[in-house]
């Protein structure tokens, strides 16, 4: 009788049992991917056509070198290039004039321009601060030609809103005492944008 019993097939129940476990492991893996991929779909960032995000520079003083508290900008966004070879987007900013300045534009549909040499260094994945689903690093010239050009760090958020910081190092005030001249002075600007419909009224 025990040799019947070893030479019998074994029951198809027995076959479904042990590859239950492996079936698991398939299908948590790839709930595992699409989660993944999930977390790095950054494209409900992007603008579409007729929006913007717009925002004012950050009002303390302590927190702004170079431009006024009138300073707006706007940003056009696409998200799904933030790693390509060409601009994601363009800035503009627009500062009203106060009655003894005119207005101006510092930056006038400026695209975001890649540092290609950056997408090899772990700069290309700055991170900082909670609440910051992707940090960007790009360059922009400014809408005067003889200005020296800037360095934009671009945060996505995490409540969908986009934080824009302009910088420039400018140059040493000369021995002499003399003023720089304006695209020569050391900027440096928080903006904190959110998306809106039109062209952020300039």
């Amino acid at each position: 009788m025990s040799r019947g019993r070893r030479g019998r097939r074994p029951r198809p129940r027995r076959v479904a049992r042990r590859r239950a476990p492996l079936l698991l492991v398939a299908l948590a893996g790839a709930i595992g991917a699409a989660g993944a991929a999930g977390c790095d779909d950054l494209s409900r960032f992007s603008t579409a056509e007729g929006e913007a995000y717009c925002g004012a520079i950050t009002l303390g003083g302590a927190f702004r070198a170079g431009l006024s508290p009138r300073v707006q900008m706007r940003l056009s966004l696409d998200a799904g290039a933030l790693d390509g070879p060409e601009p994601p987007g363009a800035l503009s900013t627009y500062e009203a004039p106060d009655g003894t300045t005119p207005e101006r534009r510092l930056l006038d549909g400026a695209p975001l321009r890649p540092i290609s040499a950056l997408a090899h260094d772990p700069l290309s994945r700055l991170e900082f601060g909670d609440g910051r689903e992707r940090n960007a690093v790009y360059a922009v010239s400014a809408s005067d030609p003889a200005a020296e050009s800037m360095l934009v760090i671009l945060s996505l958020r995490t409540d969908e809103s986009v934080e824009v910081r302009l910088i420039r190092a400018g140059q040493a005030p000369p021995a002499s005492g003399e003023a720089l001249g304006p695209g020569q002075r050391q900027i440096f600007g928080v903006f904190r944008l959110t998306r809106r419909s039109g062209t952020c009224g300039f």
